[in-house]
């Protein structure tokens, strides 16, 4: 009994060692695993070096290739007469003069996200579109500089005039990120940019749009105080008591107000505090060359050497599990099969 008792503790203890192996065991294997890791790498070294090599030859031909494009950027900041007229008037008015002054847009907050709205307007868009037939500056690859028209685009079958690009087009590619709408509520301003491959271009769709900017808001802001303006004089014909003749007055002088600054300003409703310049050839936009090369190389690094392990884990399967290697291989031609009709 004694002797079954101390065979099983034996056995026991056998098993335990198997299942929990000794640190040093456990740090060779480990360091064994790390060098044959190495050895793969080394043992395949030039095959990893070449394809790098290439991927940075053929990034840097590829980028070399590509077109230089140009940003040019203007920074404005709204103005602060809204605010004060508005004062004026609720102060001229009392409690009344602030229902008018709500009524008429005049004052409050917002005058930041006002000229953002308008900026990515499609309303603006169209307009600056039609106004300086911009479809050629979006669509340059379609458009022939030297005949002035849209280029033909052939097909095997004779030649088929292509659709040229339409306003709605032009306002979707606008609207995509070829013009830059960028706010900074902390410091009051909005950055305003157009990316072109000639720097000149780029600088001039900038004012285009700042100018029609200006313009569609200076157009708002008269036919508002026109139509205010004949509102108080009709009152004016309609009311005899003085007090409320006095106040209606007082309104319609703050129209007159409004109306003369709308056409003495060069740009209604904000200021240019940093024109837009045409970039020098040397300080293009895109494409950052550099980055993308060793964003390529090292994406070409990573790969080749996961290309080099699977390669390596293949041969070993096909030497030592051949039966893994024939399953594994019917299952990719499986795979490349197509299913029949």
């Amino acid at each position: 009994m004694n002797d079954h008792i101390q065979k099983q503790e034996e056995m026991n203890q056998l098993r335990v060692s198997q299942s929990y192996p000794s640190e040093p065991l456990g740090r060779d294997a480990d360091e064994i695993n790390l060098i044959d890791l190495v050895l793969v790498v080394l043992k395949r070294k030039w095959f990893i070096a070449g394809l790098v090599f290439f991927t940075g030859v053929a990034a840097l031909i590829i980028t070399l290739l590509m077109t230089d494009i140009y940003r040019s950027e203007a920074t404005i900041l709204p103005r602060e007469e809204e605010k004060t007229t508005s004062s004026m008037v609720s102060s001229a008015l009392g409690g009344l003069g602030g229902m008018v002054a709500g009524e008429l847009g005049l004052g409050g907050g917002g005058s930041l996200e006002k000229l953002q709205v308008v900026l990515e307007s499609r309303y603006l868009a169209q307009r600056v579109i039609e106004k300086y037939d911009l479809l050629p500056t979006l669509f340059p690859d379609s458009w022939d500089e030297t005949e002035k028209k849209w280029k033909i685009e052939k097909k095997w079958f004779g030649l088929q005039d292509t659709k040229p690009p339409t306003l709605q087009s032009g306002i979707k590619k606008l609207a995509e990120g070829l013009l830059g709408v960028t706010s900074d509520i902390k410091m009051g301003t909005i950055k305003v940019s157009f990316e072109d491959k000639d720097p000149e271009k780029a600088k001039l769709v900038v004012e285009y749009f700042i100018t029609e900017m200006s313009e569609t808001m200076r157009e708002v802001e008269l036919r508002d105080a026109s139509e205010n303006m004949k509102f108080f004089n009709s009152q004016l014909e309609r009311t005899t008591d003085p007090l409320l003749r006095t106040k209606i007055y007082e309104m319609l002088a703050r129209e007159i107000e409004k109306d003369t600054f709308a056409r003495a300003q060069k740009h209604y409703g904000f200021y240019v505090s940093d024109p837009p310049l045409a970039p020098d050839l040397d300080k293009k936009a895109s494409p950052r060359r550099a980055l993308i090369v060793i964003v390529s190389v090292f994406l070409a690094l990573f790969l080749s050497v996961f290309l080099v392990f699977s390669l390596e884990y293949l041969s070993r399967l096909k030497t030592e599990d051949q039966d893994r290697y024939r399953q594994l291989k019917e299952g990719l031609w499986l795979l490349r099969r197509k299913p029949k009709p």
